[in-house]
């Protein structure tokens, strides 16, 4: 049985060779039309631009058309016209990608992830007004945005702040917002699935291109090959239309692996951002914000969220999650107010992430040092030693750990290496650690020396 794909490639065939268009008007207009469906004599047939319509839809055209689809067809048939995304929303989806990109685009969003509901600091004020100035741009100064930064931190929030934005302020705007990994999904499905409509990569390719803002979430995750190359034209296309990209990741693009470094240089292009963990006084400010409208209703003592906001701001999600084991506590146990000696009780077991704030790079160099006898000039120098190589994948695996530093801060505080090579070393540490006993052995002696 003749596909609907090749039905209409045979009517369009038919079509250019009777030159009842100009060659023209053929190839820019007509060639870009497809049949969608046929179902009760009727052919729904999609069209691109309103040109396209203004063109099919005169009399004689539409003739043409119908004549043409009913003696390929074996039966006599209308034409319908319909705008390829109408068409689309209006057809039946029989296509497994087609299905989850519409569902993505429809449910994706967090209405609870608003600007609004977004508590600024000096960690992340300039990735907030990076994100709220480009949703009221219309010729994007800065693109693409890229926030990076440790989980729980608020990147999530802020894309989904831009999207719930435009639904609101701009509903004419079209928005695309997806995990990573969700995108990977659908670009290596549209590789593995036939469609009666075509190409289905190419679909999915000029879909995704279609849209106003591109908001992905942990791009890091991209490490599929095949989906990275449809991701590179995509990304070439929305910015030549002069589309808002946004994306997150949990490293400073120069330090992600597994990325293709075409990606990764035009991911550098724009504006990158970082959000740290929230200094005391944000930190405060996000768990009032947590209670807010219900301060009548829940009773806590100021002292309280001083404690929390000391000892559980390394992570927003964890920040928030002690305030409501606490207040989960309180539901059971009913005391009159939430107190410190309270609090301290409740989250006694609690794992808190130290505050290494008095831990510094240099700190760890010295302990490094003095482990192996060595000078500073020693590991900053260029020697090949086995005992020194070791020294500075330990160095460096320190500061990843424990400080979290970007692999550029290391190189810097290492003689100046490469980012790359710091990234190589981190890397070799990694499998030292699980190969090598007397290397684990040596990484924890100079952690106790450290007192971490």
């Amino acid at each position: 049985m003749t596909s609907l794909q090749d039905l209409w490639k045979q009517v369009l065939n038919a079509i250019e060779v009777s030159h009842f268009f100009s060659e023209e008007t053929y190839n820019s207009w007509i060639k870009k039309t497809n049949l969608f469906n046929i179902e009760n004599h009727v052919a729904y047939v999609s069209y691109r631009s309103v040109i396209t319509f203004k063109i099919l839809n005169q009399d004689e055209n539409k003739q043409l058309l119908e004549s043409t689809l009913s003696e390929l067809y074996g039966e006599s048939v209308s034409i319908q016209f319909f705008e390829q995304n109408d068409a689309e929303k209006l057809m039946p989806i029989s296509n497994p990608v087609q299905q989850k990109k519409i569902e993505l685009v429809q449910n994706s969003l967090n209405p609870d992830y608003t600007f609004e509901n977004f508590v600024q600091g000096y960690c992340n004020q300039e990735a907030y007004a990076a994100c709220l100035s480009c949703c009221t741009q219309t010729r994007h100064t800065f693109n693409p945005i890229m926030i990076y930064g440790n989980s729980g931190l608020g990147k999530t929030h802020l894309l989904h702040a831009i999207g719930n934005f435009l639904k609101k302020e701009r509903p004419e705007i079209k928005v695309f917002y997806a995990y990573s990994g969700q995108l990977v999904t659908i670009l290596l499905d549209a590789m593995k699935t036939k469609s009666i409509y075509g190409n289905m990569v190419e679909q999915v390719k000029e879909e995704l291109s279609n849209f106003d803002y591109f908001l992905i979430d942990d791009v890091q995750n991209l490490k599929q090959s095949s989906s990275q190359e449809v991701f590179f034209t995509v990304y070439n296309q929305l910015i030549s239309r002069n589309a808002q990209i946004v994306m997150t990741s949990d490293m400073h693009p120069n330090e992600l692996s597994g990325l293709q470094n075409r990606l990764i240089s035009r991911f550098s292009s724009g504006l990158i951002t970082n959000i740290s963990k929230p200094e005391f006084d944000t930190s405060k400010a996000i768990l009032r914000k947590k209670l807010e409208g219900n301060e009548d209703s829940i009773l806590i003592k100021d002292e309280v969220l001083d404690y929390l906001a000391s000892k559980f701001s390394d992570d927003v999600r964890n920040l928030e999650g002690s305030l409501n084991k606490l207040i989960f506590n309180a539901t059971i146990e009913n005391p009159d107010v939430i107190d410190l000696d309270f609090a301290q009780r409740i989250l006694m077991k609690e794992p808190v992430i130290q505050n290494r704030d008095e831990l510094t790079m240099k700190q760890i160099k010295k302990a490094v040092t003095s482990f192996y006898g060595f000078t500073y000039k020693d590991l900053e120098g260029k020697s090949r030693q086995k005992n020194i190589m070791n020294a500075r994948h330990v160095f460096v695996y320190l500061c990843r750990e424990l400080l979290h530093k970007p692999y550029v801060a290391i190189g810097q505080e290492l003689g100046n290496r490469d980012h790359t090579t710091i990234l190589n070393s981190y890397e070799r540490a990694c499998q030292k650690m699980e190969e090598e006993e007397a290397f684990s052995i040596a990484i924890g002696r100079i952690k106790s020396t450290l007192n971490v």
